[in-house]
């Protein structure tokens, strides 16, 4: 599906979009609206945000279902992340090359100089403490000077003018690194946003793939077709040719400003970062503003999932050469568990002592360019009758099988990321591992009751 508009009118068609006529503020009443659409299950349109010129769209992605069915996926049997992570791993392993074209429905209008003028966008202010207004579900074009390749990926951006912006870069983004090369170079830093992008676009901008290969050639392969892409007016830049609206800067590295918004994890997180002078703002005749809602919502946390495939895949292969009890292993984002990811894993052990040793390696273990124990707060095996992928069969364990005190342990002073807010001042916080397993001799006291062949019987086969 390669125009997110398309995937609008498709959700319309379900009944799984809502239209909002009335004029909203976009200052925390349309947020507040956000929420609970999102809570709810559906999209949304907000026709009229009082005083912007465009319809603001959200709430798309907010389901595992929702992603395979904007690439096309048969979801009708049931679809989840796990089946997602196949679909996008074999994209990876089949990319599309971008094209470039020389017309492209974005640029159908221009706006330069006096003619831009952010504050016409219906860029929410999500929370009470936020720094201001936040543009959320943009993807951000850069060149990475040192591969030669084009960076994408999200980065928060604080409004903080009629032309200007502050576009946020966190340690693990290679944005980061390119804001690093640009401010030691003599030469102008060009950087854009495109708002509205196609879906394949926006799950390749959260996902991580191998060093050297091209989001945008993933996302040709999970879109059936290669991405469109177009020069940008004001810089050699290329953006996607089928987004709703791009916004062009240039990189201001002599002021930097500190700014705020609420998380994913139900936190404030800070971040500084360089002021972006806007160039030019394009778009199509009849634009819509795509707005991620932040915070612990369920559109921004089933994107975010995304991040954790390629890490989940590698952890995985590792752990496994050591491990061939392994059954399975689910590395879970959710925003119940804060900001930090949680790995369980299911075993069918041989020996009491191999959870543990299964714990030491899976926090020894890298995951990509990180440390698995920079990421994740928490690990806990279990036995492989309880599904990882079910965080109530996972608590179900740990508080029925777990005896033993040793079966519990934590580590001290653990490097961690920036994301974690409740780090010591050098940035380090506590671990856990916990062997929520059977002893094994204790397994006839401690089996699961089972309707055997329960799987197989469905209810609605029953019902008339």
């Amino acid at each position: 599906m390669p125009e997110l508009r398309s995937f609008v009118r498709l959700l319309e068609e379900r009944g799984e979009l809502v239209r909002i006529s009335r004029e909203v503020e976009a200052r925390f009443e349309l947020p507040a609206l956000l929420a609970q659409l999102e809570k709810i299950g559906k999209a949304y349109i907000f026709e009229k945000v009082r005083g912007k010129s465009f319809p603001l769209v959200g709430g798309l992605l907010s389901s595992a279902e929702r992603l395979g069915l904007a690439v096309g996926q048969e979801i009708s049997g049931g679809y989840d992340h796990r089946d997602h992570a196949q679909v996008f791993g074999a994209a990876v392993q089949n990319p599309q090359p971008w094209v470039e074209v020389s017309e492209a429905p974005v640029r159908e209008i221009v706006r330069t100089g006096t003619d831009i003028d952010l504050g016409q966008l219906p860029v929410p202010t999500f929370f009470e403490l936020d720094s201001g207004p936040f543009i959320t579900g943009a993807v951000g074009f850069s060149r990475d000077q040192q591969h030669d390749t084009l960076n994408m990926g999200f980065y928060r951006t604080l409004i903080t003018g009629r032309d200007t912006m502050v576009v946020n870069a966190s340690s693990m983004s290679d944005l980061r690194r390119i804001y690093a090369a640009g401010e030691a170079s003599p030469e102008p830093m060009p950087i854009a946003l495109a708002i509205g992008v196609p879906p394949a676009l926006l799950m390749c901008a959260s996902g991580k793939t191998p060093p050297g290969l091209s989001e945008l050639d993933v996302a040709g392969a999970l879109q059936g077709e290669p991405v469109a892409m177009v020069k940008c007016e004001t810089s050699d830049l290329l953006v996607p040719a089928h987004a709703e609206i791009v916004i062009e800067g240039v990189v201001d590295f002599d002021r930097k400003i500190e700014n705020t918004l609420g998380e994913f994890a139900g936190q404030y997180g800070p971040e500084t970062a360089p002021t972006t002078r806007v160039t030019a703002i394009t778009s199509r005749r009849d634009a819509f503003y795509y707005s991620i809602m932040a915070g612990r919502n369920p559109e921004h946390n089933t994107l975010g999932a995304i991040s954790t495939y390629g890490m989940q895949k590698i952890v995985a292969e590792n752990l496994k050469q050591q491990f061939p009890a392994i059954r399975d292993i689910n590395v879970a984002c959710e925003p119940r568990l804060g900001a930090m990811l949680h790995m369980f894993i299911s075993i069918d052990k041989t020996d009491d002592d191999e959870p543990r040793q299964l714990l030491d390696a899976a926090f020894a273990a890298t995951a990509g360019i990180f440390p698995v124990s920079m990421i994740t707060k928490r690990i806990i095996v279990v036995d492989s009758d309880v599904d990882v992928f079910d965080l109530e069969e996972v608590e179900w364990a740990v508080w029925t099988r777990m005896s033993r005190a040793e079966k519990i342990f934590t580590l001290a002073d653990v490097p961690s990321w920036e994301l974690e807010r409740c780090t010591n001042e050098s940035q380090q916080s506590m671990r856990i591992g916990i062997d929520a397993t059977m002893d094994l001799d204790a397994v006839d006291k401690l089996l699961k009751p089972v309707i055997p062949g329960a799987g197989q019987v469905r209810l609605e086969d029953y019902l008339d």
